[in-house]
């Protein structure tokens, strides 16, 4: 016979926000009363007397303590196994339509696909299985099952694990050391390697970002893309017939990485492709010096950045990117995406902050915050649960005449 599954009073905020849709219960008083052996618990609305939901208990996490299963009571009484091979294929088939578009994607995203703290990416005939609760270390096997039996056609699996400091450790379920390969995006090839580096070359959660900016790209012909990383935005704009593509990085390694992507497209002009190996902010000011104009500017910045001298964060640093990407912008035709990736920062925030910049700098009533370009696609975010709604993104224009 089955044991009874545990219940737990809940903070009423905690209730209140599973109502609302966030899918997490934070480290708070009651929390400490959670016994730490059980894999479900109910939690209970101790004012209103009411079991609530069905959660999986995470008592090793530093500050999230047991993570949504279920709101409907009619799946309470159901077998974990069936419920995440439901759950998994859904996942995986409501991909299949991007799968034919480009060979990396996030089959499973977490809590918005009600399997929360697991992301599984593909990577054309790999995949990587990313866990965010360690509970799933436990179930690993079942997530494998559902994994071979609905992408037969898997190569390798990789698993990464982050611990409480934040550091990453990669394997292989066949012992494999690292992999590299190339898988195509869009009709694009660029180079993965896993296991390899810190990241594998490419950012999948952007993917889908860059085909909904397309038709703001249609008809431009040159590109400063800061912080390039491996240069997915150079080789995509490239391949759309820019003339002119100028890629900035610190690091010499991502450089080299995104000139392999662009060996890899033979119908790719690289006479029209310039790296510069330097701040973005120092690149700027070179670019301005002799006069360049361009006529989209990306700008990701990550997080937090050192340039060997100084630490700053992201929404910081605009103070002084965007006004130098403003300097550098074609006034007629140009287009600034200026992306922000941290859930800390919300979007009204980050859009006030873009406009407070420009409001205090000398082109102050000439220029328009507008579109936002979100998580979509693969990566769609859930209603109530701000964390996953972390990449932003918002076009920036001079008012046209």
């Amino acid at each position: 016979m089955n044991k009874p599954i545990p219940k737990v009073n809940l903070h009423p905020a905690s209730c209140k926000y599973l109502k609302l849709g966030h899918p997490w219960i934070t480290e708070d008083t009651y929390t400490k009363r959670f016994p730490k052996e059980a894999f479900f618990l109910i939690g209970v609305d101790e004012k209103n007397r009411q079991d609530v939901a069905l959660l999986i208990n995470d008592p090793l996490h530093k500050t999230v303590k047991a993570r949504l299963w279920s709101l409907n009571k009619a799946e309470w009484t159901l077998d974990f196994k069936d419920v995440l091979k439901s759950r998994m294929k859904a996942a995986i088939d409501k991909r299949r339509a991007p799968m034919k578009e480009r060979e990396n994607i996030f089959l499973i995203n977490g809590e918005s696909d009600e399997l929360p703290g697991l992301l599984i990416q593909l990577l054309k005939d790999e995949v990587m299985i990313q866990y965010y609760a360690l509970f799933w270390k436990d179930k690993e096997d079942l997530v494998l099952e559902n994994l071979k039996e609905n992408l037969p056609h898997l190569q390798e699996i990789w698993v990464q694990e982050r611990n409480f400091d934040q550091a990453k450790s990669i394997r292989s379920i066949n012992g494999k050391d690292s992999s590299e390969f190339t898988l195509t995006e869009f009709g694009l090839n660029y180079r993965i390697k896993i296991n390899q580096h810190y990241d594998f070359g490419i950012y999948s959660d952007m993917s889908a970002i860059r085909k909904n900016m397309r038709p703001y790209l249609e008809g431009q012909k040159s590109l400063l893309n800061l912080f390039s990383y491996t240069g997915a935005f150079s080789v995509y704009c490239l391949g759309m017939g820019f003339d002119k593509v100028t890629s900035v990085d610190l690091s010499s390694k991502y450089l080299a990485w995104l000139d392999e992507n662009i060996a890899l497209n033979p119908s790719l002009n690289s006479s029209h492709h310039t790296s510069l190996c330097m701040p973005s902010e120092r690149a700027m000011d070179k670019l301005i010096s002799e006069g360049a104009k361009y006529e989209v500017i990306v700008c990701d910045p990550p997080s937090a950045s050192s340039d060997g001298n100084k630490v700053s964060n992201a929404i910081k640093s605009y103070e002084t990117l965007l006004p130098q990407m403003l300097e550098l912008l074609d006034t007629e035709k140009g287009k600034i995406f200026a992306f922000l990736n941290t859930h800390a920062i919300s979007w009204n925030k980050f859009e006030e902050k873009l406009k407070a910049i420009v409001d205090s700098s000398k082109f102050k009533n000439q220029v328009v915050i507008g579109k936002r370009f979100k998580l979509n696609e693969d990566c769609l975010p859930l209603k109530g649960f701000h964390e996953g709604d972390y990449l932003k993104g918002f076009l920036i224009e001079f008012k046209r005449k």
